[in-house]
């Protein structure tokens, strides 16, 4: 099936200008058709979706530039792309650690609260 940069854009809720970034930075590539309009190929979203997926997780622009332009190259960059995928699995747990240090001191927080506020209703 094929789709509009508009539909793309509405199914993974991004702006047409991110979706034309990617295209200029080389990381996707849509197809044109002969009046030179760009169409998606199911193929094309699965790209994009594991775009926003690295996005999402902190990868940079520059990084996932680097990831797609190995995955052009073939078989041959197989151990490269594992490792940058081991390396941003490592920064994402890092980052998952970090943020679960913090949702325990929001949680004690909250406890506190509820425990002060039941102590006073008790007065």
């Amino acid at each position: 099936m094929n789709y509009t940069i508009s539909e793309v854009a509405k199914k993974f809720n991004l702006t047409q200008h991110t979706i034309r970034y990617y295209e200029k930075e080389n990381i996707i590539s849509p197809h044109r058709n002969k009046n030179g309009i760009r169409y998606f190929t199911d193929e094309d979203l699965d790209q994009i979706e594991m775009v926003c997926c690295l996005k999402a997780t902190g990868m940079s622009i520059k990084d996932i530039k680097s990831y797609f332009k190995l995955c052009s190259q073939g078989d041959k960059t197989l151990e490269e792309r594992l490792e940058i995928f081991n390396s941003h699995r490592e920064h994402i747990l890092k980052e998952f650690e970090l943020l679960q240090k913090h949702l325990d001191k929001i949680d004690d927080k909250i406890s506190w609260y509820k425990g002060f506020m039941k102590s006073k209703r008790c007065d």
